[in-house]
Formats: structure tokens, sequence, C-alpha cells
């Protein structure tokens, strides 16, 4: 019987790293890969143009949550990579690390500094080819794997960017310093980043080769084969069986199948909640309540705005010769990232109706500024003509926690995802106030935008101004609330796995994907899991 030394189930983001990494720290270890979609290296129908999400393509698992009743009981859909690169084949290349907070919170939480910001900062820098050494240096890395373009250096002025600033400015969010929003604290308005090299885009797979990786695609892992004694005062994963009944023995399995594939596999590998388990008949090889739990995802707002004078070509579907320029093809029609606050004395009023009790200064919502919403003016995908632009607005720090669980004892049958969108009183406040900025910025008097570019929101119902009421926020929050495709959580760290990302009360299994998040940070995700999948195969590879 062949003994793999390292199994690792998922061959996305973080798959693909901690192969990569762990060969080059050893290049002895026998190492498989397993991933359930094709390899999709060196296509450039794939990597280039490509300045949009792969989102609904083959490429996507295609899930959708179980309808959310918080978003008028709308199912929504809850993409997630099938392919080598998994998330990285088809994500919008944002690059965005969040707030020092955030990482802090996660340290203090978990009781280990190595999950810090200062913890994980050495991993961020390891990761870039930063576009400019003298922005921030010793926040930015200088000699990664992965290229991190920006819009100023690419040229990528876009027509609405010095009235924009104006109008940020005008509502009292400020440039950040160099318009760098990834120097540990975003709050304010800088250049959009992206992980683009020259426009296109870098699939994990391919900026961390996996030469030397057994790598085996198109291949659904059916269960993690766990062994345990009779006493059931041990138990071990032993490897991994296929669907296809094949099994593979190794010392270490590293599951990295996604926060919607991690726990459902575990679950069906019989570590989950013993209830859940039981009522599928799975035997139950460890009782795990929380796996499965916890489940967090930003949402994603985006509302329509209406442009006075299309002819003046503000948006990209217009005839303005500027869009013709090789540059605009190269990234994301955006500009600048705005971060923003929450008014405290809402905030503290909303958390409150959630915990039953005034919260104190020191609350973990309170206690400093946090990096609640993000908002981001897109050029283009409003309308097919130049009569519109988009504003996509993301809530960062979300309260609200959801659920994957089982439908069924087969692997080829999706996960239940129950996301609970907007389901804390925190989160709808924060969209409410989200739309309310937006609103101000865009569809009011109060900018240079506002009153000379645009008129008002383009809506088939009564469109939003500064005089609508709360309950028309909300309920525009509940009409076009999504899913930003980042959650995480539901195999969560000091719950489920401990800070050396073992999973609780198994020998040789490992989680290192966004499910170890044990809450929410103000960033899309890659960049967290960049350095924790560098950082994973440090810890892993020392055991």
């Amino acid at each position: 019987m062949s003994l793999w030394d390292i199994i690792v189930v998922g061959g996305g983001l973080a798959g693909s790293v901690i192969s990569n990494r762990l060969l080059h720290k050893d290049p002895s270890l026998k190492i498989l890969l397993v991933e359930a979609g094709p390899n999709v290296n060196g296509l450039d129908s794939i990597a280039y143009p490509n300045t949009s999400t792969g989102a609904g393509s083959d490429l996507d698992w295609g899930y959708t949550s179980i309808p959310q009743v918080n978003v008028d009981n709308r199912s929504i859909a809850s993409p997630a990579g099938k392919a080598l690169g998994g998330g990285t084949a088809i994500n919008g290349a944002a690059w965005v690390r969040g707030h020092t907070v955030d990482y802090d919170l996660w340290a203090e939480e978990v009781g280990d500094d190595r999950w810090s910001y200062e913890g994980q900062l050495s991993y961020m820098r390891q990761t870039e080819k930063f576009f400019n050494t003298s922005i921030n240096p010793s926040q930015h890395g200088a000699d990664g794997s992965m290229i991190v373009q920006g819009v100023t250096p690419m040229h990528r002025q876009f027509p609405m960017r010095e009235k924009l600033a104006e109008s940020y400015e005008a509502l009292g969010v400020h440039a950040l310093p160099q318009l760098d929003a990834n120097a540990g604290n975003p709050i304010g308005y800088g250049d959009l980043q992206e992980n683009r090299a020259e426009g296109r885009r870098q699939l994990s797979s391919e900026a961390f080769p996996l030469d030397g990786v057994t790598v085996v695609t198109n291949t659904m892992v059916e269960r993690i084969l766990i062994d345990k004694t009779r006493n059931g005062t041990a138990v071990t994963a032993k490897g991994i069986r296929l669907q296809n009944g094949t099994e593979y023995f190794g010392r270490k399995t590293i599951l990295t199948a996604g926060a919607y594939r991690t726990p459902h596999l575990l679950m069906l590998s019989g570590i989950g909640p013993a209830g859940i388990l039981k009522e599928h008949e799975i035997e139950v090889k460890l009782d795990q309540p929380e796996v499965g739990q916890n489940l967090h995802d930003h949402i994603l707002m985006a509302t329509a705005w209406k442009v006075k004078n299309p002819s003046e070509g503000w948006a990209y579907e217009s005839d303005n010769p500027l869009f013709k320029e090789p540059q605009y093809g190269l990234g994301n029609k955006i500009d600048f990232i705005a971060t923003t606050t929450l008014p405290k004395e809402g905030l503290a009023a909303a958390i409150a109706e959630d915990e039953g009790a005034e919260p104190g200064p020191d609350h973990p919502l309170l206690r400093q500024d946090r990096a609640h919403v993000s908002h981001s003016l897109q050029y283009n995908g409003a309308s097919t003509d130049e009569s519109a632009i988009l504003m996509l607005s993301i809530v960062l720090i979300d309260t609200s926690r959801g659920s994957v669980g089982i439908s069924s004892v087969n692997i080829s049958d999706y996960p239940l995802i129950d996301p609970k969108y907007l389901s804390t009183a925190v989160d709808r406040y924060a969209a409410r106030e989200a739309l309310k900025f937006d609103t101000k910025l865009l569809g009011s008097t109060l900018t240079p935008v506002g009153r000379d570019i645009l008129d008002g929101e383009l809506a088939a119902d009564a469109p939003l101004t500064v005089n609508s009421t709360d309950e028309a926020f909300s309920a525009r929050a509940r009409q076009v609330a999504g899913s930003c495709f980042h959650p995480s959580g539901t195999a969560a760290m000091g719950k489920v796995v401990d800070t050396n990302l073992s999973v609780k009360g198994v020998e040789g299994l490992f989680v290192a994907d966004s499910s170890v998040f044990p809450h929410s940070i103000s960033a899309n995700l890659q960049v967290a899991m960049y350095a924790l999948a560098l950082q994973a195969a440090d810890i892993i590879g020392e055991k």
C-alpha cells in the first residue's frame, strides 16, 4: 500500500499554495493534491482578457442559498471556484487586506499572536510583488509571486475621478496617504489594487507552481477516512476515499475545499454535530457541534445611478474615446475604493438590540473605528448604454451567523447554505447606513458628483433620496443585497481547529482555508488567504 506524506483536498488558492510551499521546504515529500474541477492553467480564455468574475461559468460550483427571510425570501447565488486555482480562477481580482484590528481581534479571540496583523504581515508581504517599492515599503513586498497593480500606475484615470475625490472629501472621507488602502488602516479612500499582471488574471496554481506534486483534477473526494478506536478515545485521519471508490492513505490530510465544501466533507466523514449526522444515518466519529456553524459572508449591494448628460461620456458603455485606450481593458472599471465607519450612537443602539444590553466602550465593535463598509463606483454594468453608472457597497464587518448543512449522504448533492443575511440589527443598520451614504454621495446636491454629473437613483420603484425614510433604505437593502462571494467561518479556529490548524480531537487532519476565520475581516478574502496558506505550510510542515 502506497503511503502519501501529505494529501491535500481542494486545489484552490490555499491548496495550491500549501502544496507548493511544503514541497519547497522538503522536496522529498510525496504530496497528492485532489481537485474537483479542471486544470485551467495556461488558458488565455480564463486569464486574459478577463476583467470580470467567472461567477455563473463552468468553473463555478453554482451554489445557491436557501431562501433568506431578511432579503425578501430570495435564494442568493453563492459562487465558489471549481478549478485548479479555485476562487482565483473566477474572482474579481480585488487585492484588499482590511484593517489591522480585524486580525488583532482574531489573535485575541484564539489566544495566539501568530494570527494578529503583525503575525500575518510577513506572509502578506511574502506574497506580493507590489507595483511601487517606495510606497509603504514596511507594509508591502517586492519579490513575491503575486503581482499587484494599481489604478494610478496603470494610467487608468477614470472621468469622474477628480470630482469623485472632491465628493468623498465633502462627506468627510479623506484620501489615504499615497492612496494606499492596503497599509493597515483602509478608512478613507484610495486606489483600487488588483492582483493582475498587466491585466492578466493570476491563478494561485500558476503563481505557486505544482511541479513535483501529484495533481488529480476532475475528481471528487467522497470521504475522509477516519479510524476510531473501539473505546472512542482516539480518532485519526488516515486518508481519503474518492467518489469512484479509490482510497489513498496519508500521514497528514489537509482540507482546503472552501467554506462550503470543507464542513460538508467533514460531516459526511462523521465529524460534526451528532444530531445532524444521526439524522442522515452517518456514523458519528467525532461529535463536533461547531462544524458547519458560524458561516459569515459579506453582503454586496449594487445600486444604479442615472447620468444627467450621457453624451458627456461618463459611463464605460459610452463613446468616450478615453475608454478605447488599451489600459482600460486591463482591470475592473473602478478607480477608488472608499472605506467608511458607522456612526457610533446608532451602532451602539443596534448592538443593544441584538445583545439585550447597552454595550460598553470596550465592545469589539466600538472600542476603535472599524472598517464597516466599502464603496466603489463602477463605470460599467448599470445599463446597456451610457445612461447610468453603478455603486457597489459591501458590509464588511457582519455579525449575522448562518450555517452549512448536508442534504444527503451523497457527496454530489450540494450542501445546504443558510447565511442568514441581515439577521442582526447591526447588519441591518450597517446596510441602511451604507445606502444613506451612497445617496448623499451620488444622489444629492451635497457633492460635485451629485450636483453636476448624476441625476438620482435608477430604480424600478421610488428612487432613494436624502429625504427617504429609514424603512425605504431598509427595503432597498432587502431588495438588492446579495453575496459578495466571501464565505468563511464554518470550521472556526478556536472551535473546530486549534491555532495550529489541526482539527480538534482528530490526529493527522488539518483545515487551512477560509473556514477557519473566526470572524469577519474587512476585506476581500484572497490577501488573507494567501497569508494563511503560507503560514499553514510553515506550521504543518513543522508538525
